[in-house]
């Protein structure tokens, strides 16, 4: 009886270690998303930013990318490999979920146009609040999404900061200078700690797909979008390679309000997790690539 009690207080302590750390987690994915909104808002001019949203092309390929080749992909995908019904729905979900946070930062990375990727990044997140709702049901098998659920978290996590930043910059730019390099230094400590985090918690998750198709078939979709938005993505170095980053990094967020909201499938959740941490393997270190080539180039 006495280990049978010394078992459970273990496992009992485990549970509750986990719990916390997913806490942190969660709060790891505010502070990064807010603080960075942040520095992208105080740190571009909004004339910078709202100027590729009035180039018709990069607009219309963009969302001609994400929403109509990245789903078509994902289905084609779906239908072909042998994945078990979570896993494809998951697959499904991210296909038309864009406008990821981790956008700006993974285009700093890669010495790309900031200002670019704030406005795609913007553009990809309106998209994916039209799309998932309205689009998505016919594809996802009993999927069903309310627009408000999926809008409300990017609109407070994301544009508002972001518009925040702005403001602040065109107000009181002096004291925006100021504050920019603690929220700069806010931001990497989150992201790593986030990375760290992911990895930890989810270890047994990733583990568990190993036998299955699920990462191979995400990680062949993160790389046939990244392949097609550096094709279609312009003539400059700077926001090619930004473009493709962004169509090849998925909203998982966005993805995952929707698992949560509506499909209530733990093992959706599970998918859209592993996949997050299985793409930034291969988004991480293109930036880097990126970044070579366009040191080679200048």
């Amino acid at each position: 009886r006495t280990e049978g009690v010394r078992n459970e207080s273990a496992a009992n302590g485990r549970l509750a270690m986990i719990e916390a750390l997913e806490k942190v987690s969660n709060l790891a994915v505010l502070t990064y998303v807010v603080s960075s909104m942040l520095v992208m808002g105080m740190s571009q001019r909004l004339r910078d930013v709202v100027a590729p949203l009035k180039n018709p092309r990069m607009v219309g390929v963009a969302l001609a990318v994400n929403f109509i080749a990245a789903p078509l992909l994902a289905l084609l995908l779906s239908r072909l490999i042998p994945l078990q019904p979570a896993h494809a729905v998951g697959l499904l979900l991210l296909s038309g979920a864009a406008g990821s946070p981790f956008i700006p930062k993974l285009a700093e990375v890669a010495d790309g146009n900031l200002a670019y990727s704030v406005a795609i990044m913007v553009l990809l997140m309106v998209g994916s609040i039209v799309f998932i709702p309205f689009a998505l049901p016919f594809i996802v098998p009993g999927l069903s999404a309310d627009p408000w659920s999926i809008a409300k978290p990017l609109i407070l996590t994301m544009m508002l900061p972001l518009a925040l930043g702005f403001v602040l910059s065109a107000r009181w730019a002096q004291a925006s200078e100021r504050v920019l390099p603690f929220l700069r230094k806010l931001s990497s400590l989150a992201f790593l700690l986030l990375l760290v985090l992911m990895v930890g918690l989810n270890i047994q998750a990733l583990v568990d797909t190993l036998g299955s198709f699920a990462i191979g078939t995400y990680l062949l979709f993160v790389l046939a979008v990244l392949v097609l938005g550096y094709a279609v993505g312009g003539d400059d170095l700077r926001t090619r390679g930004v473009f493709a980053i962004s169509s090849a990094q998925r909203n998982t967020s966005a993805a995952l309000v929707v698992a949560v909201e509506s499909l209530n499938d733990p093992a959706v959740v599970v998918m859209l997790l592993v996949s997050a941490m299985a793409g930034l393997v291969i988004l991480l270190g293109t930036p880097r690539l990126l970044r070579v080539r366009l040191a080679k180039v200048n």
